[in-house]
């Protein structure tokens, strides 16, 4: 990364995953000359980000003791929802704007939620299991399971929660709901009004109790992490399928790691992991009735594109000087731009 004029607005992707990313929003500013997009490896971004603007942190840790070492800094936003690896109050404290892109309208969501369908339909039709029937040349095996008939809990009600339920009633499935926030907002009567039975955090295990499939979905924070866990697992049917396309740690891993191992886990559809990359090597990676992908759920030219519009229209916001469209936190002395209330995402 080079120098440049003290004018040109600078924008860092702070890592080279989901390079994406980088690429379209590159291409989406190649026309504006006082925008320079740039992209480092994770480990570098504490040698840029002192003459970065925008920062974009994707998998990157923007700390407190990160944020010091960024006096020109002027916003930071995420590629997508998770803002887990940014200390906002850090940042609100330093008048830097913390923002993200909600999944819903971008094709991010929507790329997740078939990204889920997915991994539920390979666990339920056993796909290593048919791998190795093609690889010792048997046919008629192995005994699939349908999503026909079949009873699946969806934990969180976010965006994937509303683009998974259009897609999968037509399956034949019997679909429920369990969320922390209270039900009968204005905003999701069409997709309520779609599910079987729905309920709050504290009815998680008698839901889970009648699921055959569980997808999560939700949002990770203090309150959510490693809430799949032994005593949420004890509650389930013998043989259920566990899908996540939300963040790593919402599952325990000791707890998971039993359940395979005794059973009483069918079938693990992964997205995310406990630690990314994932050890291609780890037990859990291994095992037979495990899927994996990696964190690609939302990684499609449609929703890629969508968010790379996204982040060149907040470049030339705040290049103006004005704030972010979406503010995560009150900032009252913003390093550019009025100072504006918080806008939920």
């Amino acid at each position: 990364m080079g120098s440049c004029a003290v004018d040109v607005f600078r924008v860092l992707f702070c890592g080279q995953e989901f390079n994406w990313g980088y690429k379209f929003t590159k291409e989406a500013l190649q026309d504006d000359a006082e925008i320079e997009v740039s992209c480092c490896p994770r480990e570098e971004v504490g040698q840029h980000i002192g003459s970065t603007d925008l920062a974009v942190p994707l998998m990157a840790r923007l700390d407190s003791y990160m944020l010091s070492r960024a006096p020109r800094l002027k916003a930071i936003l995420q590629y997508g929802v998770g803002v887990e690896g940014i200390d906002i109050p850090a940042a609100t404290e330093r008048g830097i704007w913390v923002s993200n892109i909600p999944s819903e309208g971008t094709g991010n969501a929507l790329s997740c939620a078939e990204m889920a369908i997915y991994l539920t339909l390979a666990c339920l039709r056993s796909s290593h299991a048919c791998a190795e029937s093609i690889a010792e040349r048997r046919v008629g095996v192995p005994l699939g399971r349908t999503l026909f008939g079949t009873n699946v809990l969806i934990v969180g009600f976010g965006g994937i929660a509303k683009e998974l339920l259009p897609r999968l009633r037509p399956f034949g499935a019997r679909v429920t709901a369990v969320r922390r926030s209270s039900w009968g907002q204005a905003a999701d009567a069409s997709a309520e009004a779609l599910l079987d039975d729905k309920g709050g955090w504290g009815d998680m295990r008698r839901f889970a109790a009648g699921a055959d499939v569980i997808i999560v979905a939700c949002s990770q924070d203090s309150s959510s992490m490693g809430f799949v866990n032994e005593d949420l697992l004890s509650a389930c049917k013998r043989g259920v399928i566990i899908v996540n396309v939300a963040r790593g740690g919402l599952l325990d891993y000791s707890a998971v790691r039993a359940g395979l191992k005794s059973g009483h886990i069918g079938g693990l559809g992964l997205d995310v992991h406990w630690t990314e990359p994932f050890d291609p090597q780890d037990w859990v990676a291994q095992h037979p009735r495990v899927v994996l992908t990696p964190h690609v759920a939302g990684v499609t030219e449609l929703s890629y594109r969508a968010m790379a519009q996204i982040v060149a229209q907040e470049a030339r916001r705040l290049h103006r000087g004005l704030p972010p469209t979406i503010q995560l936190a009150a900032v009252p002395h913003p390093r550019t731009g009025v100072a504006t209330k918080p806008q939920s995402s």
